[in-house]
């Protein structure tokens, strides 16, 4: 039962680009009883955005090239 709860809350969360919404996520999970995943999907929103932070700027020069 938890395993379909948990799908089902993976599908609806997922928008039209195919991208899963944590927070859309993290509510659905709460309310399918599965509080300690919807507890670690709110640490994941928490995460800074690495891919973000760590790419350089277009004008800015790569010193490893």
């Amino acid at each position: 039962m938890q395993v379909s709860a948990l799908a089902e809350a993976l599908m609806h969360a997922r928008r039209a680009d195919g991208a899963i919404s944590l927070q859309d996520l993290q509510i659905r999970l709460s309310r399918a009883g599965l509080e300690e995943l919807a507890r670690a999907v709110a640490a994941l929103k928490l995460r800074p955005r690495l891919a973000t932070q760590d790419a350089p700027d277009a004008d800015e020069k790569r010193s490893w090239m």
